[in-house]
C-alpha cells in the first residue's frame, strides 16, 4: 500500500472534522433516509420524496410540447404550416400522415420520418435533437448513417438527392425506406 502525503493526509482529516462537511453528510443521508423510507398510506411502499419526484416529473411531462405540438411550432416558424403537396412531397409525407403528425395520432412514426422532416425544416442540430427526443429517438455515435446525416445538418446540406447519395455510397439505409 502507498503512503499519503502528509500534507494531503492532513487535508483529508481537516475536512473529515469540519462542521461544514459533517452538515453536507447528514443531509445527504436524510436525502437518503427519505428515499428508502417507505408509508403505506397510499398502498404502495414509495416514500414521500419519492411520490413527490415522481409527481414533479409528471407536472413537467405536461407542460413539455408533444412531438405534434413541437412539428407544429416548428411549420410555423418556417412558414410551412399548411400542406403544400410539392414542398412535402419532397420528404414522401402525405396529407393524411401531416395531419396525424400534427395532431398526435402516429404514437410513434418512423425515425426516417423524423429525420426527413428535419431535413425538410432545415432544422439545426438542437431542433433534430429534440425532435428526435419527442419521438423516442436519439442520435447514436456508432451508426454510420445517424453521423452522415448529421454530419449533413451540421454543415447545412439539406437536398435529400445529396444525402440519399452519401448514404448509397456507404451502403447504409436510405431515409425512404
Amino acid at each position: 500500500m502507498g503512503k499519503l502525503d502528509a500534507n494531503l493526509k492532513q487535508k483529508i482529516k481537516e475536512l473529515a472534522f469540519s462542521d461544514d462537511f459533517l452538515q453536507k453528510n447528514k443531509k445527504y443521508s436524510a436525502i437518503y433516509e427519505n428515499q428508502t423510507e417507505g408509508t403505506t398510506v397510499f398502498g404502495h411502499s414509495l416514500s414521500s420524496y419519492q411520490l413527490s419526484a415522481i409527481q414533479s416529473r409528471l407536472r413537467t411531462a405536461q407542460n413539455t410540447l408533444s412531438l405534434g405540438k413541437y412539428i407544429r411550432k416548428l411549420a410555423a416558424d418556417k412558414g410551412r404550416f399548411h400542406y403544400n403537396e410539392a414542398f412535402f412531397g419532397q420528404a414522401q409525407i402525405t396529407r393524411q400522415y401531416w395531419s396525424k403528425l400534427l395532431n398526435d395520432k402516429y404514437e410513434r412514426p418512423s425515425k426516417e420520418v423524423i429525420l426527413r422532416i428535419a431535413i425538410l425544416f432545415r432544422c439545426d442540430l438542437k431542433q433534430t435533437h429534440e425532435l428526435l427526443a419527442k419521438a423516442g429517438y436519439t442520435f447514436s455515435d456508432c451508426d454510420l448513417r445517424d453521423q452522415i446525416v448529421l454530419g449533413c445538418i451540421e454543415l447545412g446540406v439539406y437536398d435529400f438527392a445529396d444525402i440519399e447519395e452519401l448514404l448509397e455510397d456507404e451502403g447504409l439505409k436510405s431515409l425512404f425506406s
